[in-house]
Order: structure tokens, then C-alpha cells, then sequence
């Protein structure tokens, strides 16, 4: 099953992080764009194995746009949990699957999928692995990829989880 994001889902949005070594947003990012309104929750998209979705979710897509903007333009990180098998499939689902409920409400155009990682002579084995997956799932959902360079001193971001959360 694949649906937009709940209040009710938030600890689950938070808790979900991954080790890839791509930007993604983490929960210190995601809670600053809500609250400025360039993330929000009808832009957050999960996955859940069987249609529970009592479950935890086991992939996350977070789009972005301006804060005032109607639509989202880019799909800023893409998570899918590393024991789900197949996260190209997976990742091509949500993305499709939002990218449909984006142009029914009006979007005139689909989202560009970015991807912020290591160029070139840079990315080792895991880092080609983590940008080939997301490739792929954008090229089987018809959407545009732009592959954003960070530097070795730009850190992807951080795979913490808050102090506040972590009590919880």
C-alpha cells in the first residue's frame, strides 16, 4: 500500500533513516521544512508491505517545493528499508504512485527526483549502489533525474535520531 502521510504517522517519519550514503532528510530537516512549509505531510509519501498500515512503514519519499508553493518540484529523499528486497521497485512505486495523486490535484508537471551524493572518483562501491537504485526507480517511474554533487566535507546528513525522540 502506498499513501501520503499522517499525523498519526510522524514517529514512524522521524524514526526512518537510512545509512546510504546519499543526502536525505533527516528529522531535525523534515521538522524545520513543516514548519516552514517547503515539506509537508500531503508531500510525504510511505510504503507498507501488505496493506497494513498498522505496520511500519518500509520505504518513505519526501518532496520539496518553496514554502507557498501549491506543488511539490523535487522529490528530496527516497528511503527504503535495506531488508526489503528490490528498493528500485519499491522506490518506483511511491514515486509513481504520488507523482499520480501530484497531477490530479494540478500539478502541471512531475517532480524532478534529486539525488545528492559523491561524484565521480569519489563514490565507493555503497555510494554507486545507493545512486543506481534511486536511477532506476525514477527511469521506472518516468520521472527526471539531477544528480546534486557534495563534496567529501559536505556529510550526507546526519543518521541521528534526537535525543527527544529517542526517549519516546
Amino acid at each position: 500500500m502506498f499513501r501520503v502521510s499522517e499525523r498519526s504517522d510522524d514517529l514512524s517519519l522521524l524514526l526512518f533513516s537510512t545509512t546510504d550514503p546519499v543526502s536525505w532528510v533527516d528529522p531535525e530537516q523534515f521538522g524545520r521544512g513543516i514548519a516552514s512549509g517547503s515539506l509537508r505531510r500531503e508531500w510525504t509519501w510511505l510504503a507498507f508491505v501488505d496493506d497494513d498500515p498498522l505496520s511500519a512503514p518500509v520505504a518513505r519519499a519526501v518532496w520539496w517545493a518553496p514554502a507557498g508553493s501549491v506543488h511539490p518540484v523535487e522529490l528530496r529523499c527516497l528511503i527504503v528499508d535495506p531488508g526489503v528486497p528490490h528498493p528500485e521497485l519499491w522506490g518506483a512505486a511511491l514515486i509513481r504512485s504520488a507523482h499520480r495523486a501530484f497531477r490530479a490535484a494540478g500539478a502541471l508537471f512531475d517532480p524532478v527526483v534529486v539525488i545528492g551524493a559523491l561524484t565521480g572518483g569519489q563514490q565507493d562501491a555503497a555510494a554507486r549502489a545507493a545512486v543506481a537504485w534511486r536511477r532506476e526507480a525514477a527511469a521506472q517511474a518516468g520521472a527526471t533525474v539531477e544528480l546534486r554533487s557534495r563534496t567529501a566535507a559536505t556529510p550526507a546528513a546526519a543518521s541521528h535520531v534526537p535525543a527527544a525522540l529517542a526517549a519516546r
